[in-house]
């Protein structure tokens, strides 16, 4: 095949000598083209031949050569030699004279016929090119012919070809360079398109975290990056906490992955971020008001089941519909189309619902389908995991559905920060951070050692294993591995006990004395160690060497232990004193069982030693004597007061033994509320634990505290009244009852009549009061009060919030709110009006009811 550079060479040649060699029978040839009218090939080809012998570059000639190669007997086999003998015809003809092109056109060669014959041969070229059909074929045609007849076609067919070649490599270089070459072919998207498939299945190949996190790198905008960017959530979700779905929020917030993460952290503590909802029954339809908003919600149901009476707490509410219960969200959205036979409420706003079938479904709050579950059961262990029962067992997901393990287990739990499994009598732990997944089938095998376990001071997990121990913290890192010994933790060191021998080991499991002890007792941070018979006691922890030099201890407490040594008796105090025992002593620690005291009962530190002559000796928890003498009858006060009795002479001593004087007393009552109640000459006073100041005698019974350390009830002629810490009288002892309402105020009875009086101008706020009832909040007080026909109420300071009209009345606490809800009842024209206030007596809603639609919501 001649090559365009050749026909331009031949053009030129023939160019710079046709005008001198021309001559009159050159035009001969023309009549060549009777012979191919006929299909006589050979006798034009042999016209042509002699021409072309005789002047080569005779421009008939070649036209004659053109139409020759295109003849429709070759087909399209010779198109190309046909195209360049045009072609140079077409070149040439144009720089002929006048009188040339004259004689040529009177034997059939002019521009028209040129022209006719180049399409001719384009036709040819395109027939050329379909026939072979390839990308090359008709890149052939569209490049190097002129008219280009059926240039649309040609394109057309060669995108389609192209395209099929490329996608039958399957490469993504082989479908780049097309959409590369043809970027205007309708097939270049769709090549784009297989272009990101190949690309992306090539990077995700293996399944791996890092390939998803770095084809979103490289290509954030493509048709695949939010499948990656789910794929990467619920890789993550494996062992994941709040921490990870905030980062990857941060990371991938333009996915709409990132949306599912932020609805797993809003369904954190999800039930306590829901607004407790009032209904009521109007017009036979349920309206719904929320207390956090304030507002009637602008939605109704006509059967409604409330959680009590009038109240819907739980995070859904309840509606009944041709006899079918449906769930539905407070924002009035449906719970899926699932016919409720029960519903629960689970962590991280999931509901657990039973639709009457075998399996339990779980639906997230947000309603979103990506969080919709299916299985025989499921099981919160906390927020992010959950264990999910199947035919086979419990298997470990992620709230996203990731499973975890490689195979099922009988039994899923958690403790602390740890994850048992359990299968057949076998367990194994794990932490969440052993669930971090690398890939996709990133699956975890366990190792089931272990027969059993307990908590060592809810710090450490011991884990048995026949004759062998392992102990790990709360976060399931190891402490001791798998080891014949074994172990306990007091306060602050390990002992080990393995073949016999004792170790104590610090927190960082080094060795605290190089001896191995032979027994060891622990109490209370006392610790005693035992070797070669002989005990060595630390009263204040391990510091120092031990010093073996008892027979026997016994630990009492924190501050003190009972040694012998040598037959001698000796009490070990915390502070380093040493009491010895004398001959024929014995001892007893001293306890107060005032319930006022029981938190604090390990600060009651006394001992007494006594003798059988009957004498005694006090000491207190430091061993320092603060008290000796015969027939001491001593009780404990409080952690600093001791009532002494000797000879009939009743004494009060510190902790240090130094006496509270007070004069005639002829007896101490049991500590209560600050005080410690004195009889003299038949009357009470108090002394004032604190302050060790003394309320002068004044009341017929034990004093009472009105206001701590300043006022106080005393009583009179079996009549209450009110005096400071000096004795005087603030209010005369003329009531029944008398009650805290705030530090100047007080409810009191006077013969049969409730009221609420100022104490220090003896005037009555409100009088003739009914009933009243305390309702503390927070640091505040208010008092729910009937007088006469109706309830109202009242704040600390005795202002009248609520007028007193109602016939119910009640407190209710919302998400750290205080309401009230009220009824008043018109039953002459049977109806009923409810009302909500806030704390402060606003009205936010009220509303007018039949008594029958009332009844609905109402409690019995």
């Amino acid at each position: 095949m001649i090559t365009r550079c050749m026909r331009q060479l031949l053009n030129l040649l023939f160019t710079i000598s046709f005008f001198t060699m021309l001559s009159s029978c050159a035009f001969h040839v023309l009549t060549a083209d009777k012979f191919l009218q006929k299909n006589e090939m050979a006798k034009a080809k042999r016209r042509i031949d002699k021409a072309v012998e005789k002047e080569a570059e005779n421009p008939a000639a070649q036209f004659m050569l053109a139409k020759y190669y295109s003849h429709p007997v070759w087909s399209f086999d010779a198109v190309d030699s046909a195209h360049l003998y045009n072609q140079l015809v077409s070149d040439t003809y144009p720089k002929l004279n006048v009188e040339i092109t004259e004689k040529l056109a009177k034997k059939g060669l002019d521009s028209m016929a040129i022209v006719e014959q180049a399409l001719i041969i384009d036709s040819l070229a395109y027939e050329k090119a379909a026939s072979i059909h390839t990308e090359e074929s008709f890149n052939h045609y569209l490049s190097n012919y002129q008219y280009l007849t059926f240039q649309e076609k040609a394109i057309e067919l060669r995108n389609k070809v192209a395209y099929e070649s490329a996608i039958a490599q399957n490469t993504t270089q082989a479908v780049s360079e097309f959409f590369k070459k043809y970027p205007d072919a309708p097939q270049a998207q769709k090549a784009r398109n297989v272009f990101e498939t190949l690309y992306y299945e090539k990077k995700t190949q293996d399944k791996e975290l890092i390939n998803y996190q770095e084809y979103l790198e490289e290509r954030p905008q493509t048709e695949f990056s939010e499948e990656a960017a789910n794929i990467i959530l619920n890789m993550i979700s494996a062992g994941a906490d709040s921490s990870d779905y905030r980062q990857f929020i941060n990371q991938y917030d333009e996915f709409s992955a990132s949306e599912i993460a932020q609805s797993i952290l809003d369904g954190l503590n999800y039930e306590d971020k829901v607004p407790d909802l009032l209904t009521h029954k109007k017009d036979s339809l349920y309206y719904f008001y929320n207390l956090e908003e304030e507002k009637l919600l602008d939605y109704q149901f006509e059967k409604v089941m409330p959680d009590s009476c009038f109240f819907i707490k739980k995070p859904f509410i309840l509606s009944e519909h041709r006899n079918t219960i449906y769930a539905y969200l407070k924002s009035g959205e449906r719970v899926g189309e699932f016919k409720i036979n029960s519903i629960d409420n689970l962590p991280s706003g999931f509901f657990k619902i039973n639709d009457f079938g075998r399996e339990r479904h779980l639906i997230h709050f947000s309603l979103n389908k990506q969080l919709n579950l299916k299985a025989l059961d499921f099981l919160f262990l906390d927020n992010f995991h959950l264990a999910k029962r199947e035919l086979k067992g419990w298997q470990l997901i992620s709230v996203l559905n990731e499973p975890i393990l490689k195979q099922p287990v009988d039994s899923i739990w958690k403790e602390h920060d740890v994850f048992f499994f359990k299968k057949g009598e076998d367990m194994a732990v794990a932490s969440a951070a052993n669930f971090k997944k690398t890939g996709k089938d990133d699956l975890k095998s366990l190792s089931f050692l272990y027969d059993d376990y307990e908590w060592i001071d809810e710090q450490y997990l011991r884990l048995y294993s026949n004759d062998y121990e392992t102990i790990l913290d709360s976060k399931s890192k190891v402490i001791f591995p798998l080891e014949k010994a074994e172990f306990d933790f007091f306060d602050e060191f390990w002992v080990k006990e393995k073949e016999g021998e004792i170790k104590f080991l610090d927190r960082n499991r080094n060795p605290i004395f190089e001896e191995n002890i032979d027994d060891f007792q622990y109490k209370s941070g006392v610790i005693a160690l035992q070797k070669d018979s002989l005990w060595s006691v630390f009263t204040n922890g391990l510091k120092g060497f031990p010093k073996f030099q008892y027979d026997s201890v016994r630990i009492f407490n924190a501050w003190v232990t009972f040694a012998v040594q040598d037959s001698t008796e000796y009490l070990l105090f915390q502070s380093g004193e040493k009491i010895q025992l004398e001959e024929e002593e014995s001892f007893r620690i001293l306890k107060n069982y005032n319930v006022a005291f029981s938190d604090v009962s390990d600060q009651i530190r006394f001992i007494e030693i006594s003798n059988k002559q009957g004498y005694f000796k006090l000491y207190n928890g430091i061993g320092r004597k603060i008290k000796e003498g015969e027939n001491l009858d001593i009780n404990i006060l409080t952690p600093q007061l001791i009532q002494i009795h000797q000879n009939r002479k009743k004494q009060l001593i510190d902790s240090a033994g130094i006496e509270i004087e007070i004069e005639n007393a002829d007896a101490f009552g049991a500590y209560q509320n600050g005080l410690i109640p004195v009889l003299q000459s038949q009357k009470f006073g108090a002394l004032i634990v604190d302050s060790l100041e003394l309320i002068p005698a004044h009341s017929q019974s034990k004093l009472e505290v009105f206001l701590k350390d300043s006022l106080y009830i005393f009583k009179e002629d079996n009549l209450l009244g009110i005096s400071d810490a000096s004795a005087e009288i603030l209010l005369e002892a003329d009531f029944e009852s008398i009650e805290f309402f705030n530090d100047s105020t007080a409810i009191v009875e006077e013969e049969g009549e409730i009221g609420i009086l100022n104490i220090y101008q003896n005037e009555y706020l409100h009088e003739e009061l009914d009933t009243w009832e305390r309702v503390p909040f927070k640091d505040e007080q208010f008092f729910i009060v009937r007088k006469g026909a109706g309830y109202g109420v009242l704040n600390q300071l005795g202002e009248e919030i609520i007028p007193f009209i109602f016939n119910e009345l009640q407190a209710y606490e919302s998400k750290d709110k205080l309401y009230w809800l009220a009824e008043r009842r018109l039953s002459e024209i049977n109806y009923i009006v409810i009302a909500y206030f806030d704390k402060n007596g606003k009205v936010l809603f009220k509303e007018g009811l039949n008594f029958d639609d009332y009844l609905e919501t109402a409690c019995d």
